[in-house]
């Protein structure tokens, strides 16, 4: 990786949670090192952040050991859409570019569950997206098919989570998708509109 990449990667941490001063700090430790070992939260996390929140942590952890097939879900509705997209001279080929989308669908789940745990829809941090998409644009990763994918994860996730939480639990779920949503689309945007629509 070479240096302007390596900075480039340094900024670009969509997670705002842990500098969310009006959770407790302990419960802001637990959020920054799951994230900086990019992992789900474990049952005992989310039992402990869910207090907070009055999230059902069963209900979430449920969810959260599904975010793999949730993620295939997405990705099978977004190809089934689209095909063209992982042929050669689709946004999503070859197949190492495909599979870099699902990856960062799957973690962009990840954070959006730690959200919906501290029951904080709007989760991101601007210069962190900022930074994201300054990333995205230097990888020539197609942000229009990402924003597109991250739509069909939203309508999967809170289709599956519906199905067995409250109605307050899964209305957090859609809202934190849908910041999220918009916050992948905004890259489409000029950069500096990132910061200024937040």
């Amino acid at each position: 990786m070479d240096e302007k990449l390596r900075q480039l990667t340094a900024k670009a941490h969509i997670l705002g949670l842990m500098y969310d001063q009006s959770l407790p700090p302990s419960i802001r430790a637990i959020i920054r090192q799951a994230d900086a070992d990019a992992r789900p939260l474990s049952d005992e996390e989310l039992g402990i952040i869910c207090v907070i929140s009055t999230v059902n942590a069963e209900n979430l952890q449920r969810l959260q050991s599904k975010s793999s097939l949730i993620v295939a879900s997405a990705k099978s509705r977004l190809l089934r859409e689209d095909p063209g997209l992982v042929l050669p001279g689709g946004a999503l080929y070859p197949e190492a570019r495909a599979e870099a989308c699902w990856r960062d669908c799957w973690h962009f789940l990840r954070v959006t569950i730690y959200a919906v745990a501290t029951g904080r829809p709007a989760f991101t941090h601007p210069p962190g997206v900022k930074g994201l998409g300054n990333l995205y644009r230097e990888l020539e990763v197609p942000i229009s098919s990402m924003a597109l994918a991250i739509g069909y994860l939203k309508n999967e996730a809170v289709s599956d989570y519906t199905s067995y939480s409250s109605p307050s639990d899964a209305s957090l779920l859609g809202e934190a998708l849908f910041h999220l949503e918009q916050m992948i689309q905004r890259m489409l945007e000029r950069p500096s509109s990132i910061t200024e629509a937040l």
